[in-house]
């Protein structure tokens, strides 16, 4: 049975003084300053202090109006259980104006407990992703994993940021936990073509036939995702197609909302397997024409 612990905090600050709303005129946050401020607020283990494993400035990409930062600590421990002894939980904290009476994260509250899912152990992503062309609607993804089970399998937690320049905070747009890279389960946010923007969820299903339910998700009149697709997919599980599922069935996606038909080019992977040859269709599946590998059983 696998055991999930994390650290979620978000320290979102009250910011008391005005400043210009141009992103070139706001100074960013001293980094310096900023991590030592998080790993002061993160409790010790056994001596030991919670290392920065991440840092990603957000005042120029998302044009803040005032200093806003990412900051992404790694505890020391306690470990979440004896089979994983490298390290604790991760924090998770958007830090905004440096303050020391303020500047601390919320150690050892949970990720919201409706979304079935454990405390982040390490971290997949943290970086601005683009909504639109030419850079345009950018947005803060973020990306964990829970402890991993005795089978490597962990639950992602991927969520989308927001920032809101009325009231200068951070607002959750999307989130999304699934089962883990075991059975290709995978939540892709779209950054470019047509669907640049949406997000796009496999789930393998449980039984015959083994295949995958799709669903895409894509900005509401609110600024919030809403499901715009779901579907049981033309990918079977374990049939030996090297794309991903996202991939090998973007045809069928993209027709499904009117942006494909059959005999026109089909849509290129954002990242070709090594060995890929031509794409093909194979009975409304996408495939590498010169490549294939060995099927895996259903787990």
């Amino acid at each position: 049975m696998r055991t999930n612990f994390a650290i979620e905090c978000f320290a979102l600050l009250v910011v008391c003084s005005a400043s210009n709303p141009a992103a070139a005129a706001v100074t960013p946050l001293p980094q310096t300053e900023v991590e030592q401020a998080v790993i002061d607020a993160l409790p010790a283990w056994q001596g030991r202090k919670a290392q920065i494993i991440d840092y990603l400035d957000l005042t120029q990409p998302l044009a803040t109006t005032t200093p806003w930062a990412l900051v992404v600590a790694q505890g020391a421990g306690p470990t979440p259980a004896p089979e994983w002894n490298d390290h604790g939980p991760i924090a998770v904290c958007l830090m905004a104006k440096l303050h020391p009476m303020h500047s601390q994260c919320a150690a050892g509250t949970y990720w919201h407990n409706d979304e079935g899912f454990g405390w982040p152990y390490s971290l997949l992503a943290a970086r601005v992703v683009y909504a639109a062309r030419n850079d345009g609607q950018p947005l803060l993804l973020v990306q964990t994993c829970s402890a991993p089970g005795i089978n490597g399998n962990c639950s992602i937690h991927t969520a989308l940021y927001q920032y809101a320049r009325d009231v200068d905070s951070f607002r959750r747009i999307f989130v999304n936990v699934n089962g883990g890279p075991n059975n290709n389960a995978a939540t892709r946010f779209v950054e470019r073509g047509p669907l640049q923007g949406d997000v796009i969820i496999d789930t393998p299903t449980s039984h015959p036939p083994y295949k995958y339910w799709i669903e895409v998700f894509a900005p509401g009149k609110s600024g919030h995702y809403a499901r715009i697709l779901r579907y049981r997919s033309i990918t079977r599980y374990g049939d030996g197609n090297p794309l991903p599922v996202a991939d090998s069935d973007m045809p069928e996606i993209m027709e499904r909302l009117g942006l494909w038909k059959p005999g026109d080019a089909l849509p290129i992977p954002p990242h070709m397997p090594k060995g890929c040859g031509p794409l093909v269709m194979r009975q409304g599946e996408e495939w590498c024409k010169t490549l294939r590998i060995a099927s895996t059983p259903q787990q």
